[in-house]
């Protein structure tokens, strides 16, 4: 057999291992675990790390996204601070929460990526997002006066400035806006008034998901493979 049918056979057999770990974890395939550099399989250029590297989920886990509490970073001027600082004047034209799309959102079919609670005001840190389509699940918690609870909050992309969604919520609502963007900064600006707590749940699919997570492996792969 020639060196390049051996690779080639090779390479097929490490994109079953890649698609079964994306979608279903290590330990599903038989006999996987008595394969020790296979149990810690990691991709050095996953697509799912953040600038910081702090978020690389090779199994669906959920990472939280820092508040950013030096505001020095906030308010510097060029392109290493944040391009918007305040909220819109008119909050109303984001509309209310957006329409389910059960077809897309599948229950068994969402995974959560990330989260951003409080309670307080201010900024988060700038986050990584790989998927073209997303989704916040906004809720929020109001104990000791839930009749003038409100929770204010935008999705800003940091690379060019645009507000991508936002709300302003009173108490009893739970929000959900659908993002068709990626890229390597967004952040999250909140205000509220008599919140007790606020929590974003940042959601993608099970098939984003995994593409995500196979396609840089893959690519390698390819090259090397199209060298030999």
């Amino acid at each position: 057999m020639k060196r390049a049918d051996i690779l080639t056979f090779a390479g097929a057999i490490i994109i079953v291992v890649i698609i079964a770990v994306a979608s279903q974890g290590i330990g599903s395939i038989p006999g996987i675990s008595s394969i020790p550099w296979l149990n810690g399989f990691i991709s050095p250029e996953s697509p799912y790390e953040n600038p910081a590297g702090e978020f690389t989920p090779h199994t669906p886990q959920v990472w939280k996204i820092p508040k950013n509490t030096d505001l020095n970073t906030v308010f510097v001027s060029g392109e290493g601070g944040y391009p918007v600082t305040d909220f819109p004047d008119d909050m109303t034209h984001f509309g209310a929460s957006d329409p389910e799309y059960s077809e897309i959102w599948m229950p068994g079919e969402i995974v959560r990526f990330a989260t951003y609670t409080g309670p307080g005001n201010g900024f988060s840190e700038k986050f990584h997002v790989p998927f073209g389509f997303w989704r916040i699940n906004a809720s929020m918690t109001a104990v000791n006066k839930p009749e003038s609870s409100q929770l204010t909050w935008i999705l800003v992309d940091a690379e060019t400035g645009n507000i991508v969604t936002g709300n302003q919520m009173r108490y009893g609502e739970h929000v959900t806006k659908t993002v068709q963007a990626s890229g390597d900064a967004f952040y999250v600006i909140v205000s509220t008034q008599d919140v007790n707590q606020y929590k974003f749940i940042l959601e993608t699919t099970k098939a984003l998901y995994g593409d995500n997570l196979i396609q840089s492996p893959v690519r390698r792969l390819t090259a090397f493979l199209n060298a030999a």
